[in-house]
């Protein structure tokens, strides 16, 4: 059996040091991490790492390519937002390199929140009232959501709830009006789902995870089967054309009504909890494993709970 080697990058998450922990466990691949933090615990578990500049650094993309160059690369899994528009240019220098992400018109639009909220409008797909703070919101009843219009994770992510909290906002982000979300606040469960899509458009699975607990990424979080929430990521497929793995946030209204609020181009931090529910989202499209006519089980209830826990080792360099 030949080894392959996966480069990922978002070395130190929680997610990507499970994910390489059954990567390397199956005996099929060689996996190296890359973080911005040179001391991040998760460059521990790979079987090498490596220190990046960040995403919207001009150096990321040469610094990547020496990499895949000298590690002999066949995967690469970007799992930082400012780093994936950049990471199709690989393509040119690297025709035979996966990169495991949807489309580049898929990434570009959903990392522009007010951008996805507007497709999803079009297609008639449910989705949170959505204004740019520089329009009227009258019809908005507080608490409403507030948070930039591109960004990442929980990042000023805040709920409002007067007009005075409204001004310090926009004061306290420091960015411009056309540049901040002002959303609906939609009560309910909220959902984190795995999409596993490959490159032919087909779905080989839906895994959604209801949040338990959240603190800037999701600490406790359990699988439930739901045919409403998995036929709701089966349209965003066939009408966004990701073409590739996402990552679909909503919220479960109590009418049983699924609102997207978020798409991330991307895997999720939940990603470990997805592949110990059964579905390797990384191996399953590494394998071009091809649509069956059913989706991939996984197993149903299964509950993660994050903890934090201390790594001791004698301080060296990283590449």
């Amino acid at each position: 059996m030949s080894i392959k080697t996966i480069l990922m990058t978002g070395g130190g998450g929680a997610g990507t040091i499970a994910a390489t922990k059954i990567l390397k466990k199956s005996g099929k691949y060689r996996v190296i991490l890359c973080d911005m933090d040179k001391w991040a615990a998760g460059l521990k578990f790979a079987d090498k790492a490596y220190i990046l500049p960040a995403g919207d650094d001009e150096r990321f993309i040469d610094v990547v390519k020496n990499i895949i160059l000298k590690e002999h690369v066949d995967v690469f899994v970007p799992l930082v937002d400012e780093e994936i528009l950049k990471s199709y240019e690989l393509k040119k220098e690297f025709p035979d390199l996966n990169i495991l992400l949807p489309e580049y018109d898929f990434s570009q639009m959903v990392l522009d929140k007010w951008w996805l909220i507007k497709n999803l409008k079009k297609f008639g797909m449910p989705c949170p009232k959505t204004y740019l703070a520089s329009e009227p919101c009258e019809d908005l009843e507080y608490p409403i959501i507030m948070k930039p219009r591109i960004g990442r994770g929980s990042r000023n992510v805040m709920e409002i709830k007067s007009k005075e909290q409204v001004s310090a906002y926009k004061l306290l982000a420091n960015l411009s009006e056309d540049r901040i979300l002002v959303q609906e606040k939609i009560k309910g469960k909220e959902f984190t789902i795995s999409v596993v899509a490959n490159k032919n458009g087909d779905v080989l699975a839906v895994v959604p995870k209801e949040v338990i607990c959240k603190r800037g990424v999701t600490i406790t979080a359990v699988t439930r089967q739901n045919s409403t929430i998995q036929n709701l990521c089966i349209e965003i497929q066939e009408k966004l054309k990701a073409n590739g793995p996402f990552n679909v946030q909503l919220i479960l209204r109590n009418d049983n009504v699924p609102v997207v609020f978020e798409i991330n181009p991307r895997y999720s931090t939940t990603i470990a909890l997805t592949m110990a529910a059964g579905v390797n989202e990384i191996d399953i499209l590494i394998e071009n494993q091809h649509y069956s006519g059913e989706l991939l089980l996984f197993e149903e209830n299964l509950l993660m709970a994050r903890f934090y826990d201390q790594l001791y080792f004698k301080q060296e360099s990283i590449a």
